[in-house]
């Protein structure tokens, strides 16, 4: 028993030895674009002046934006629907039509 508990302890420190040494090994490079980014981002946020009445308004737009677009799905969708409408009232017309010209076609025959 002891052996297995000795076995798992030394496991798991060869296993965190080598994720540490796993992590130490990435690019320098990328961790330099990293920090570049981070440092643009504190400056971009040191630098905005953005009050709180600028945030209300870009909120009601946004609420204006999106009420608009629930209105443009809506009427696209109507548009589709009537567009359906007319395909599938074109087709019965079609072969209302090619049912009379038959009918027409007998009547001729017979007389």
């Amino acid at each position: 028993m002891l052996y297995r508990v000795l076995f798992c302890i030394f496991l798991s420190g060869f296993a965190s030895f080598s994720m540490a040494e796993k992590s130490v090994s990435e690019d320098p490079k990328e961790l330099a674009q990293t920090v570049f980014e981070l440092e643009r981002s504190v400056a971009i946020l040191q630098l905005s002046t953005a009050s709180l009445g600028d945030y209300q308004s870009l909120s009601t737009k946004i609420t204006n934006v999106k009420s608009l677009e629930y209105r443009v799905n809506f009427l696209g969708n109507l548009t589709f629907l009537l567009f359906m409408t007319l395909v599938v009232l074109f087709v019965k017309l079609h072969h209302q039509n090619k049912r009379l010209s038959a009918m027409e076609s007998r009547t001729d025959d017979k007389s």
